[in-house]
C-alpha cells in the first residue's frame, strides 16, 4: 500500500460525491426528501463549474452576436471574476472587436441577463 497522499482532483471528487450523495448529514434513510433542483445549485457553486455553465451559453449567443466571420475568427475563452475572455486569432479581427466592444457588451448584457458579464477583454492566442 503507497503513502500517497490524494491529489487534489482526488480531494475535490470526493467532496463533490459526498455532498452529492449528502453523506455528511447521516445516514441516508434518516434524511427528508429533496428535488433535484434544491441540490444542483449548491452542488454546482460548490465544484465551481457555474462559470463555465456561463461560458457555454455565451458560446451559443456568439455566432449571433458578432456574426459569421468573427465568430471563425475568435472564440469566447473564460469568465473570471464577469470579464468575458475572448480569444482572437488575427490582429485585424483584435481591432474590429476592440472598436465593437461596447455594442458587444451590450448585446451580451441584453442577450444573457444572468451571466453576470460587466467587461470583455481581448487576448491573441
Amino acid at each position: 500500500m503507497s503513502n500517497r497522499l490524494p491529489t487534489a482532483y482526488q480531494r475535490r471528487r470526493h467532496a463533490l460525491v459526498t455532498a452529492w450523495r449528502r453523506m455528511d448529514e447521516g445516514p441516508v434513510l434518516d434524511s427528508p426528501l429533496r428535488s433535484v433542483a434544491d441540490l444542483v445549485g449548491p452542488i454546482v457553486a460548490q465544484a465551481g463549474i457555474g462559470d463555465r455553465m456561463k461560458l457555454e451559453e455565451v458560446l451559443g449567443a456568439w455566432r449571433e452576436i458578432v456574426g459569421d466571420f468573427l465568430f471563425q475568427h475568435s472564440r469566447p475563452d473564460s469568465i473570471q471574476r464577469g470579464v468575458l475572455m475572448v480569444r482572437v486569432l488575427q490582429p485585424t479581427v483584435h481591432h474590429v472587436l476592440a472598436m465593437e466592444r461596447p455594442r458587444i457588451l451590450k448585446r451580451l448584457q441584453e442577450k444573457l441577463k444572468n451571466s453576470g458579464i460587466k467587461d470583455v477583454r481581448l487576448k491573441h492566442g
